[in-house]
Parts: C-alpha cells; structure tokens; sequence
C-alpha cells in the first residue's frame, strides 16, 4: 500500500499523520501534501513538514502543523479523466480522526461530475469503500477501445522471391536445366487472391461518446497483360499458360516465343513477352523483350534487353560488344569480354575481362569460379572461388551500393549544382534592384519586364532545386555507407586485384585464400573466411 497521510487535532492543535508504505508501495509526496494543506487552508510550518515526509518514509510519523485545532475533515476523492476520455481513475484522501467516510453515491455523484457515464467499474466502487486505499490512482472507470481494423492485401499464389539462385551440382557446375527462377502458370489459373479490409468495430469513451475504429486500407489488383479480375473481384485469373512475375507490385503474365536462333534468318527480336532461344545469339543481332530470355546455345557480340531474366546455358562470348541489360537476374556458364547489368543478382561459373553491375549481389562459382579482369559492381555482396588471376589482371570489385542508385545520386548532385548556378546568377541582379527600389529609383518598364523575367526564374529554379534536395536526401538517407557489405573469395585472390566497400579501397599486394574483404573502422581489411 503507498503512504498516506490523515488530519488528527487535539484540543490545542491541529496534527498530521504520516503512514509510511508497505508491501513496496511509493512514499507520500511532499507536492500532494502541501497542495492538500492548502486546499484546506491548514497553516503549517514548512520545516518541521519536510523533515516529518523525509521520516515517513521509512516509519509512521507525527508532526504538528499549527496550534489551533481545526474542524472535522469528511473523506475525499479526486477523479481524474485521460485526455482521450477512455480512462477514469480516482485518488482518494483520507478523511481526518472524526470525519465522514465517503459513500457509494458520494463516488457516483464525483463521477458524474467530470462527466464520467460509461465503463464504470461496480466492484471497485465496492471495494475502496469497504477497504479503501489513499493516495493511489485506482482506475475506476474505463471505456470500450474500438476494434482493430485489418487493411486489405494481396495473398500471390506464386513464387515473389527474385533472389532464388540457380541449382549447384555436386561437381560443382550449375544445373542450367533446373534454374527454379520462372514461375510458369496455366491458362485459368488463379495467380493472386484479394484480401478486403475490415473496419473494427466503433468504441465508447466513457464520457459515453463514440469512438470510430481505424479507416482501414484497401487495396487493388495492379497486373498487365494476359490476366483478368474474376467476377466476384477477389481473384487475378492468367488468361494464357506463361511465365508469372511479380516487378514493383504488379504481377505480369508473359506468354512466350520460342526460335531456333537469332540471326540472319530471324532479324532483331522485340516482342511484349519472354522468348526461348534454342540456339545461338550472332554479333550484331538484338533481342528486346519485357519478359524473359532464355538462350540454350551462345551469345556472340549481341545486343540484349528483358525486363525480366535473362539465363544463358552456354555462356557469353561478347568480343568486346556484347550487352546484356536484366531488370532481373542474369544467370550464365560465363560471361567474357561482356558488359552486363542486372537489377537483380548476376551468377556465373566464370567471368573475364567484362564489365558487370547488379543491384543485388554477384556469385561466381562452379569449376572455375573466377572472377578476373574488368569491373564488377554489387549492391550486394560479391562472393566468387578465385579473384584476379596470377597475370596479375587489374580487377575491380565494388559492393555496397546499388550501381543505379549510385549515378542517380551523382546525377542528382549535378543537376542541384547546375540550379544552384542558374540562383547564383539571378539573386546579385534581382538584389541589386531591389535597393534601387528602396532608394527611390523610378525602374522603366523594361527593366521592371525584366524583373518580373527573373524572379519567374528565380521561383521556379527555387522549386525545382528544392525537390531535386528531397529526393537526394531521400536516396543518400537510405543508403548508409557503413551498410554491411563484403567480398568473400573461397579460394585465392591474386595482386593486381583491388577491392572497393563503400567509399574505400583496397589493392591487393599478396596472394591470400580462403579469404573475405571487409569494411572495418573506415578501411578495407581482410580477414579469414567465415
């Protein structure tokens, strides 16, 4: 029970009780006693009263407050109503020796008071009267809190997972038969399921006003081509047998096209869906496409676009002209001599002397696993078997920050400097002529027409300069340099190697094994394999 405190007279003075707490309760404090004594208008002698709350802390004390007995003092409560009215507690004040107690309806008619109609708690009204407990908030009233509201959303009845990796056998090679990246759907099939929202249900505030639930979100099927809403709008139906994939919450369906090769017997690919290639890709030849590429045979010097996948069994022999570009993945026996982006993963058994760049992370591994000459950019991590090569190749490795995300913000930096020169230009006239105003020179009509040119420019370069800064703060906020970011190497890394986490680097002057890079206290350092 907390301390409490109790006015006691005697024929010549007027007394406070201090009862010390028990079962771990809180001591009186001294603020509730003294705005007590004043809400009374009880003199006092603020020394002996401040000794007399420090003794009570630990023992019931007595101390004298003035000498002049006062009155009997009744029983007292105080309610007190939470500021979004869902909750009543009441503190209650003992009455002094030979005062009232106070009563049910005295409880009741305090409530009503403040208000207090709903929720209101019998059994504790019940119970501080029969056993009542003071200077302790008691929550005697409570309202009815609405119920939750469940926001809407979308249940997708494929795979969503864009980083599922290609399957490696047990001699080390990748199973290009078995890639488990394409997600094929039949015609009918049902590929996503809407979920509605549920508003809860209203609550009570105990001043007896409603309380509304949460507005609930709701949520709308977002897809292209090839599918259709059901009739009853809670299902996403594939009209045709394909590929299903889900880019930027919209799920898309791409049927697919199948060629014995790309060449001069075909011409240049573009097709809305995913293509098939059975053979190979020839120099010079495109293939554009917003689905996937599958080629089972080789690309030469070609050029290849998909919005999705792009899966090569044999690899790429780019001859220094080849480009692969993926919103995807791209998955390859190797690649050389190849410029490649993807805005997924990259994996590969090799890579030589090519250009490479993925949003998400880099796996070279396989029989060879090597990763050697050229750049290799990663939003991710970069994990390959062998590093460099023992020519002593110059071979970059890059992690921890997506490629794309990385010339957006210099091309953001850039376009704020150019606004920012434009400003620098305009503000020195614009300020020039604003104190020849405020002198008293009359400006003519076309240095007034000019005025209003410039501060045209001047708004609109604010404007633009100032969302440009949003959205560069927005991108260099979600990209934290110190993001874990590492190049793990299974077998050896070779010198002419140099590796780069962040805004820091390493070249590499030793062979080492069994070794991963990582960014430690502002520096690249290299530690063992984990």
């Amino acid at each position: 029970m907390n301390g409490y405190f109790r006015i006691s007279t005697t024929s010549t003075s007027t007394n406070l009780e201090i009862f010390a707490p028990t079962d771990g309760g809180i001591p009186v404090k001294t603020n509730e006693i003294v705005s007590y004594l004043t809400g009374k208008t009880i003199p006092y002698d603020a020394g002996s009263l401040g000794k007399a709350i420090d003794a009570a802390a630990v023992k019931d004390t007595t101390v004298t407050l003035n000498m002049a007995p006062c009155a009997p003092i009744s029983e007292m409560s105080e309610i007190t109503v939470s500021p979004d009215k869902m909750q009543a507690t009441v503190r209650l004040y003992s009455a002094s020796v030979g005062g009232i107690n106070l009563d049910e309806t005295d409880i009741r008619n305090d409530l009503t008071s403040k208000g207090v109609k709903f929720g209101i708690k019998d059994d504790v009204i019940a119970d501080i009267i029969a056993n009542p407990r003071y200077c302790e908030d008691i929550v005697i009233a409570e309202g009815k809190a609405p119920g939750e509201s469940t926001d809407g959303y979308i249940e997708y009845l494929f795979n969503t997972d864009s980083r599922q990796r290609p399957t490696l056998l047990e001699d080390g090679s990748v199973d290009f038969f078995h890639l488990n990246v394409l997600q094929a759907v039949a015609q009918g099939q049902e590929v996503a399921r809407l979920h509605p929202s549920e508003r809860g249900e209203d609550g009570t505030a105990i001043d007896g006003s409603f309380v509304r639930s949460r507005e609930p979100k709701d949520v709308l099927f977002k897809y292209g081509a090839n599918l259709h809403i059901s009739e009853n709008g809670a299902s996403l139906i594939s009209d045709v047998d394909g590929n299903v994939t889900l880019v930027n919450g919209q799920v898309f369906v791409n049927s697919s096209l199948t060629f014995d090769e790309v060449s001069t017997s075909t011409g240049n690919i573009e097709f809305e869906g995913s293509v098939v290639i059975n053979g190979n890709i020839d120099t010079n030849f495109e293939v554009r496409v917003k689905g996937d590429v599958t080629v089972n045979g080789v690309i030469e010097g070609a050029y290849v676009e998909a919005g999705g996948n792009i899966i090569v069994a044999r690899g790429v022999n780019g001859m220094g002209k080849a480009v692969l570009k993926a919103g995807g993945n791209i998955i390859a026996k190797y690649l050389e001599n190849v410029t490649a982006t993807a805005g997924g993963y990259i994996s590969a058994e090799a890579v030589m002397h090519s250009d490479i760049s993925a949003g998400g992370d880099i796996l070279i591994d396989g029989r060879k696993g090597v990763l050697s000459g050229g750049h290799a950019a990663a939003g991710g991590m970069v994990e390959v078997k062998n590093l460099g090569s023992e020519m002593a190749n110059d071979t970059i490795v890059e992690v921890g920050m997506s490629p794309r995300i990385k010339k957006e913000i210099m091309d953001l930096r850039n376009k704020a400097a150019e606004k920012q020169k434009t400003l620098d230009q305009v503000m020195p006239v614009l300020n020039n002529m604003a104190m020849k105003i405020k002198s008293g020179v009359a400006l003519t009509d076309d240095q007034k027409k000019y005025v209003s040119q410039l501060m045209a420019v001047q708004k609109s370069t604010d404007e633009e300069l100032a969302s440009i800064m949003v959205k560069l703060a927005e991108l260099e906020n979600n990209f934290n340099v110190d993001t874990p970011a590492e190049v793990k190497v299974k077998g050896t890394v070779y010198p002419g190697a140099r590796v780069c986490i962040s805004d820091v680097s390493m070249s590499v002057k030793t062979p080492a094994k069994y070794c991963k890079f990582v960014k430690l206290r502002g520096d690249v350092k290299l530690t063992s394999y984990e």
